[in-house]
């Protein structure tokens, strides 16, 4: 069958090629709770060891997600020489408590850890990250992750830090606040940061966790520094904007495939 021709005046509608915008996804309305499709994931683990300032620490170690290869979640097993030297900790007056933790973080070290090896070619953003940690010591299981040090594991250089718990907030367990909540705990979180001049370049969510009534920062290898204030308070407010509607975006993904649920 012969196809009818285009006419010049269809060819010369501007409007004749474009296709309607996509409608903005939304998240679904009312509050949420995990959907009957998610299945809270598991990862293999193994034992490791591997030596910490003056100590050799014995752990199980397993991935903490399927996307940060380079993340590990450490469960520490204490040795006999650990137990002991906790009880002596534990008599000790306050400040010696605190001298010793200073001085000596590898003996008070908690039960889980997160250890973090630096990406190949990413020297770089592990200097960044390291200098981070220590210009925000004061937000360090505030508003970030403590960092109690640099080590070698597997020929690697990594941070050893604190597992602040909590959820992804790109994962379904991380996807159940109200938007509302969500935008008033991540603005807390990077006003907390906004003092110190500094403002995160990463902006996703799996850079972020909620961690019971707050939002605390993951991910400090790529970072804006030396800003004003001024400036920070821009990044503040662009940052919220755009990740509010991406937290919306992703809930309406998560909802759509059974991930989350209303919870009626």
């Amino acid at each position: 069958m012969a196809r009818t021709p285009l006419s010049l005046d269809i060819l010369r509608d501007p409007n004749t090629f474009i296709v309607p915008p996509r409608p903005p996804l939304r998240r679904p309305p009312g509050p949420l709770k995990l959907g009957p499709h998610f299945c809270k994931p598991t990862y293999p683990s193994h034992p490791t060891r591997f030596r910490f300032r003056t100590r050799i620490i014995y752990a199980t170690a397993s991935p903490a997600d399927s996307v940060h290869q380079n993340v590990l979640r450490l469960y520490i097993q204490p040795s006999l020489v650990q137990q002991l030297i906790e009880s002596l900790v534990n008599v000790l007056p306050s400040p010696a408590q605190i001298w010793l933790e200073s001085c000596f973080p590898e003996w008070t070290l908690p039960p889980r850890l997160v250890l973090k090896q630096q990406k190949e070619g990413w020297d770089e953003e592990f200097e960044m990250e390291k200098a981070t940690y220590t210009k925000l010591r004061s937000l360090q299981d505030v508003v970030i992750p403590r960092c109690f040090g640099e080590l070698k594991y597997e020929n690697k250089r990594a941070l050893l830090l604190s597992d602040i718990g909590g959820a992804c907030l790109a994962t379904a367990e991380g996807g159940l606040l109200e938007v509302a909540d969500f935008r008033r705990m991540l603005r807390q979180a990077l006003d907390a940061l906004a003092p110190f001049g500094i403002s995160q370049d990463d902006n996703k969510l799996d850079n972020y966790h909620v961690v019971g009534d707050k939002i605390m920062a993951v991910d400090l290898e790529r970072v804006n520094v030396g800003l004003t204030p001024e400036i920070v308070s821009l990044h503040v407010d662009s940052t919220v904007k755009g990740l509010t509607q991406r937290y919306e975006d992703t809930q309406y993904d998560l909802w759509d495939s059974g991930l989350i649920a209303i919870d009626k």
